[in-house]
């Protein structure tokens, strides 16, 4: 079982995807599947178990009496009935995706992938540097119509990905489709670990500053950051602006981790669970950048443990905290798998920041509201375009470091 924090944003990758979750540290994955009997199902539920023997026995079209997908559609009712976006049932194929992506690795060839405009094939996005993807010659824009010679034109985003991914070492072959080339192409990838780093970091032109980026709370992030700033202050920067913009949350092990790195001591956040008990995470050490001058950008897509940190970072006024009122996402989901190999995310709790200020649909309010213009296209893909809430938290470094 896992303790997670769910924003349903899902962004499939062949490098990875994400689904916000949160980890308490106590927990870990299991299969909570049991072997349910008449004799131990409520009253309530038998009406399941009587549809199915009634529909088994007696409908006619026999053929369209699929077990698993009967099966799947009455879980997804269940939860579907409790009116909560962050219940939700998972199938296999994405589950075992959301559990390789909290780890931060998997075995794969390193390539985005999204699923064609018009439904024929799956489309190479990206292929990264320096993976199998890139050896063995994909360019973006090729189109999947086979993987390992099953027609992947009829095949779910996820159910690609999975059939790409496999163990390390392991070939996978790909039909593809290129512009420009007039017959179909088979490629074949021997599968490698693929890591798929959550933090990256550019310095701020014209300043002693660094914008660390954190695109999601994984179980590297901590390191990941330690090992920016470490070589940054090794070459006298001076201020860190933590960019929280987009990011839809994590493993809350993580969350925890790096909200310790700037705050000295104390609660990071509290659950109230289900039985109304409350629960603390507080601040573990492992490196104190507390009196490193920071500044965090948030935007109404930050949340669940971007809001953790963040209203952690705001109640200690550790951080002067810029940009929009945060995505408001403060529920504690439990990720638990079933015998299917798929799993179900339930809400078991609600997250509070330490000054007992709730998340859950109210979000948090930054300390100077500034719009996230970076969210219009137009201003995207201009190359004269000013991000306004980095330069704000460019005149906050400057007068912190003044003081």
């Amino acid at each position: 079982m896992k303790i997670i924090l769910l924003t349903l944003f899902l962004t499939i990758f062949v490098t990875g995807c994400f689904n916000s979750s949160e980890e308490s540290d106590k927990s870990e994955h299991t299969n909570n599947s049991k072997n349910f009997t008449d004799e131990n199902i409520s009253d309530e539920l038998k009406i399941i178990w009587e549809a199915y023997e009634i529909l088994s026995q007696e409908y006619i079209d026999k053929d369209n009496l699929k077990p698993e997908k009967l099966a799947e559609d009455a879980v997804r009712g269940m939860l579907n009935s409790l009116n909560d976006p962050y219940t939700s049932y998972v199938p296999p194929e994405t589950f075992k995706i959301d559990q390789d992506t909290f780890m931060g690795h998997f075995a794969g060839i390193g390539a985005n992938v999204e699923a064609s405009p018009d439904n024929n094939g799956i489309i190479i996005t990206k292929p990264h540097s320096n993976t199998p993807a890139e050896a063995a010659g994909i360019k973006a824009g090729d189109r999947i119509i086979q993987i390992d010679g099953e027609d992947s034109t009829k095949m779910t985003l996820s159910e690609a990905v999975n059939k790409i991914r496999g163990e390390k070492g392991t070939p996978v072959t790909l039909t593809i489709i290129r512009i420009g080339v007039e017959n179909e192409l088979d490629i074949t990838i021997i599968r490698d670990t693929i890591d798929t780093p959550s933090v990256k970091s550019n310095e701020v032109p014209d300043t002693d500053f660094v914008r660390i980026i954190i695109s999601q709370f994984t179980a590297k992030t901590h390191d990941e950051i330690i090992k920016i700033i470490d070589k940054h202050t090794d070459e006298n920067k001076k201020g860190f602006i933590l960019d929280l913009r987009g990011n839809p949350g994590g493993l809350l092990s993580a969350t925890v981790n790096v909200a310790s790195l700037f705050i000295d001591e104390g609660l990071i956040t509290y659950e109230i669970t289900s039985d109304g008990n409350q629960e603390e995470w507080k601040v573990r050490k492992t490196k104190d950048y507390t009196n490193l001058p920071i500044v965090t950008l948030v935007d109404r897509y930050s949340a669940s443990g971007s809001e953790v940190l963040a209203g952690a970072l705001q109640d200690y006024k550790r951080s002067i905290i810029i940009g929009e009122k945060t995505f408001g996402k403060g529920s504690v989901n439990m990720m638990s798998s079933l015998s299917n190999d798929g799993g179900i995310y339930v809400t078991i709790g609600r997250w509070y920041t330490p000054n007992g200020r709730l998340i859950e649909g109210l979000g948090i309010e930054p300390d100077l509201i500034i719009e996230n213009q970076l969210l219009s296209k137009s201003n995207a893909y201009d190359e004269d375009f000013t991000d306004l809430q980095v330069n704000a938290a460019i005149t906050q470094l400057n007068y912190e470091i003044s003081k």
